[in-house]
């Protein structure tokens, strides 16, 4: 009998010991938190509820370019937000506040305040509203670069109008593109398991730290579960030009393009280890038309950043300050040979045209005076006691344009059109579409002196 427990007592040594170098030699799991009570209790003061109305039922116009990714759709004019500031600014999505008469914010006191738009941005679903209040507490923005797949995550938000729901989950996956039918990429966005349901558009995203690493924006049509979060460190930029300029200002390049896949490469004598973009067209009158691009071009690295990825490079050309000089590193097929050449290119970043120039394949009011403009230099604007974002320097007057006809040379600066002051290319397409006389008269300073000169509005047409 002793001898069977001693076997017993060794059998149970032995197991232990397994068990024990077994687990000195695994990483440690990361616990599940106990509860998420406390940073609830921290931060739902700082969430909001929003109402919208208009003339119509309440409901905004329906968000189009997410495809098979949707915002989860109004419910009866509802949506969520955050507050930013003490004096009440507040983020929420751009499709929140789209297009309403009336925007009512509640807060967790159940007082109600009416809202004004500061900002918005429809390319990232973005707004900035607020509200007339003073001492209000408002969230902290987290990095949102060092978050890792597997992260616990807490979405606060009004789903179906139910104040202040909260809901938990991971991270499921990072830097998930959506695409618009032109093929721009939107957001990068973190994708998540907790759930977002409709109310939940502009509520945030928070870390277990409490801080804000996302704005809960879409969801999955075809399944459940996957929602989609827009990353703080671009929605910090975005809030941040909106403060500053009222709008989101970007850089654009202007021109069609495509992967450059390790098939097509392989087909056309390209190194097997070449990845970039391959520049299919490039737009009349683009910033891109007017350096030595060419269609066919390989572009492999933006600013000595390599590129492999068609919406990587969207979104370094869109956050590059317009009127920046960028080199491009691209490959080209040698002329009347079989091979290919490195080499770089440098062009001067401009303003994204409009939705509408777009759409009209930019050839607007403006392209039909043949002038290149560019934002005007902070140096400048010192100088001649220019405001920030007014006038619009003159770069390039094409040969016999209607720019150079009407007296404009590269250098000057445009202030006012029409008796309107412009700050950027889509105030001067705006006003000269507005234009009623058939003579449009045009400020401009040159050098040290202010002169009027003359549009003939008929060549315009």
């Amino acid at each position: 009998m002793v001898a069977v427990h001693q076997r017993f007592r060794l059998l149970l040594a032995v197991v232990m010991a397994v068990v024990m170098m077994a687990a000195l030699g695994s990483p440690p799991l990361a616990a599940h938190p106990d509860s998420f009570s406390s940073l609830v209790k921290a931060q739902q003061a700082k969430i909001v509820h929003i109402k919208t109305k208009n003339d119509d039922d309440g409901a905004p116009k329906p968000r189009k370019f997410f495809g098979p990714y949707r915002p989860p759709e109004f419910y009866h004019g509802m949506g969520s937000g955050f507050i930013i500031s003490d004096d009440g600014l507040i983020v929420t999505n751009h499709h929140v506040v789209e297009g309403v008469k009336v925007i009512e914010v509640v807060l967790s006191d159940e007082t109600t305040h009416r809202a004004q738009i500061v900002g918005m941005d429809e390319r990232t679903d973005l707004a900035l509203i607020k509200i007339d209040a003073e001492n209000l507490p408002y969230v902290s923005f987290g990095d949102s670069a060092t978050l890792e797949v597997g992260d616990w995550v807490v979405a606060i938000g009004n789903p179906l109008g139910l104040d202040h729901s909260v809901t938990a989950g991971i991270i499921s996956a990072k830097g998930r593109n959506i695409f618009d039918a032109e093929n721009v990429a939107y957001g990068e966005f973190i994708q998540t398991d907790a759930a977002i349901n409709p109310g939940n558009s502009g509520g945030p995203l928070f870390n277990l730290d409490g801080e804000v690493i996302g704005v809960n924006t879409a969801v999955s049509s075809r399944g459940q579960g996957i929602g989609f979060a827009l990353p703080s460190n671009l929605v910090v930029s975005i809030v941040q030009q909106i403060r500053e300029h009222g709008r989101v200002i970007r850089g654009w390049l202007g021109v069609v393009i495509q992967e450059a896949t390790v098939e097509w490469s392989i087909s056309v004598g390209l190194p097997r280890s070449t990845r970039g973009i391959l520049i299919n067209d490039i737009v009349p009158n683009a910033p891109a038309s007017r350096s030595s691009l060419r269609k066919g071009d390989v572009i492999i690295s933006f600013d000595h950043q390599p590129l492999k990825k068609v919406p990587h490079l969207q979104k370094l050309v869109a956050f590059t300050p317009p009127g920046s000089t960028m080199p491009l590193e691209v490959m080209r097929r040698i002329e009347g040979e079989s091979g290919w050449e490195r080499i770089t290119v440098e062009v001067r970043i401009g303003f994204e045209p409009s939705e509408k120039l777009l759409a009209q394949g930019t050839h607007g009011m403006v392209d039909k005076l043949d002038i290149s403009l560019a934002e005007v230099p902070d140096d400048v604007r010192q100088r001649r006691g220019i405001a920030k974002g007014q006038g619009l320097m003159v770069e390039r007057v094409g040969p016999n344009s209607l720019g150079g006809r009407m007296g404009l040379k590269q250098g000057d600066i445009i202030l006012e059109v029409a008796r309107q002051a412009v700050g950027d290319k889509d105030d001067l397409e705006r006003v000269l579409r507005k234009a009623t006389s058939n003579r449009i008269p045009i400020l401009v300073q040159r050098d040290d002196r202010t002169l009027y000169l003359t549009l003939p509005a008929p060549q315009l047409k």
